[in-house]
């Protein structure tokens, strides 16, 4: 890829990233941004390519899941992040944690009632699940208004920064429902007057 290419799918995911966080602020799950932790990034780069194994083949059927069991996948690697960093912190693949259980089709499912605690079906998994349904929805239009040639080296690149994009959105959810947010701090480090 030249660097044209680059800034495209740099834009590109930067459009995508601004669109699911409106999206999901909207639905309450997120305020407006995303919670950024290096160790949990490192852990996309090194699980990527077990996840893109597993989800390219489902874009042709369910091309939804395909995109949004990333955002899953996240959620689930800030629950670990945050209870059990030191056991899990060596660990390079960490899709394998979220599938092995239950497969790629039922990700979804284990990362919602073991990880996150939530039952199947009550209040607070269908609510993740709706607005992560409605960020799917919106990530496979902006992919269509795109009008890649299928199967090209271009669309797996979009898909691929999409996926990314989900698990980061996927981080962020979870680590706001543990309670974590940013704080705005004064130079001097005391916190700012409410």
């Amino acid at each position: 890829m030249d660097a044209k290419d680059h800034e495209y799918l740099d834009a590109f995911e930067k459009r995508m990233t601004q669109a699911l966080v409106e999206s999901c602020s909207a639905d309450g799950l997120l305020e407006g941004q995303m919670l950024e932790v290096e160790d949990l990034d490192g852990k996309w780069r090194t699980s990527a390519p077990e996840y893109m194994a597993a989800a390219v083949p489902q874009i042709a059927e369910y091309p939804s899941a395909a995109v949004a069991w990333a955002g899953y996948m996240g959620m689930g690697a800030a629950v670990l992040w945050d209870k059990s960093w030191g056991e899990y912190k060596d660990v390079e693949d960490w899709y394998s944690l979220m599938a092995t259980p239950r497969g790629f089709d039922c990700m979804d499912e284990y990362v919602t009632e073991c990880l996150l605690g939530y039952k199947l079906g009550g209040a607070e998994a269908a609510k993740i699940e709706d607005a992560v349904r409605r960020a799917a929805h919106t990530a496979l239009s902006m992919i269509r208004k795109e009008q890649i040639e299928p199967q090209s080296a271009m669309a797996f690149h979009v898909f691929a920064r999409t996926a990314r994009v989900f698990y980061r959105l996927g981080v962020s959810i979870a680590l706001r429902r543990l309670g974590y947010k940013y704080v705005k701090v004064r130079i001097d480090g005391s916190a700012p007057e409410s």
